[in-house]
């Protein structure tokens, strides 16, 4: 009887044993369960972590390589810009200093130098603006400004440049979204003007026929709506990501057929913002592009004008 009795605690006290060393190996199995899961999500996490710094690093090379081959295509063009009105403005020098020549030629003459004088001036101006934007010391005006007239005068400009082009046949349209002559807005008309110019000019180098047409409307929220509208080469929607950036161009083959730095688009959108509007653009290949900003319309300057101030000024 005793004998069984300690047979029974024995087996009693195995099988105890038996659960407590069940309970700790299942504890530990627990434990190295979640340790093997928190390194298989570290492991996880560091792969791609690495990923993301491969990724990186490739698009990090090609953005320098894409940087290389613009700084490398940038002064291409810069070279080509500037040596071609410069070629042009020596050989005619040298004509004018003839003697031989009539007067009737060296005003000829005269006239190509002045030209290629007024495309080097605004390739320093596209510049310089650029530079004061970037580096944010652009000072906007805020003065009265007669859209008509700002109008009448780039168009003026754009019938010139096309004379100039050879692309007389090409039609300027105008369409005034307000009839009165002195109708008037608030703004820097320096920033409106080269704005314009730079649309219209871009309009005219990148058609060959049709027309080129300027004008504004009124649109939501107090703004008015300028465009510029063409029917030349048009582009697709991809290169809406391209053609804002400074020295990029819709052609950027080591031929190209259009010239320029690529800067007249991001000069003018920066005007635009620092306008306090927005510049977009519609298009499709073959059949031509509307460019449209729209600025703030204001009929009196953000601050009240000095009478007295203006006409002691004027006194003086």
């Amino acid at each position: 009887m005793e004998t069984t009795s300690l047979i029974n605690w024995v087996l009693l006290i195995l099988i105890l044993i038996m659960v407590v060393v069940a309970v700790l190996s299942y504890h530990k199995i627990l434990t190295i369960k979640k340790e093997t899961l928190r390194l298989s999500t570290e492991n996880d996490s560091l792969v791609d972590e690495l990923e993301r710094v491969k990724n990186e690093l490739h698009i990090n090379r090609e953005k320098a390589g894409e940087s290389d081959r613009l700084k490398s295509a940038f002064l291409c063009n810069m070279s080509h810009e500037i040596r071609t009105p410069l070629h042009a403005i020596m050989g005619f020098c040298g004509l004018i200093a003839n003697s031989a020549i009539s007067d009737s030629e060296k005003v000829k003459y005269a006239n190509v130098i002045n030209r290629n004088v007024d495309s080097m001036l605004e390739l320093v101006n596209d510049i310089f603006d650029i530079s004061q934007a970037e580096a944010g010391i652009t000072h906007v005006e805020d003065e009265p400004v007669k859209v008509n007239d700002l109008l009448g005068a780039v168009t003026t400009w754009l019938n010139l440049e096309k004379a100039h082009a050879g692309k007389e046949y090409m039609q300027v349209k105008v369409v005034k979204g307000n009839k009165d002559a002195d109708f008037t807005i608030f703004s820097d008309g320096y920033k409106l003007r080269r704005t314009l110019n730079n649309l219209a000019g871009n309009a005219l180098k990148y058609s060959t026929e049709g027309f080129v047409e300027l004008g504004y409307r009124f649109g939501n929220n107090n703004m008015v709506e300028f465009y510029v509208k063409d029917e030349g080469i048009g582009f697709s929607k991809d290169k809406l990501d391209v053609i804002f950036k400074n020295f990029r161009q819709l052609d950027e083959s080591q031929t190209r057929q259009y010239g320029g730095l690529g800067l007249g688009l991001s000069v003018a959108q920066k005007f635009v913002e620092l306008l306090g509007g927005t510049m977009w653009a519609e298009s499709e290949p073959g059949k031509g592009s509307t460019f449209w900003f729209a600025i703030p319309y204001r009929k009196a300057p953000l601050t009240p004008i000095n009478v007295d101030a203006l006409v002691s000024g004027v006194e003086g």
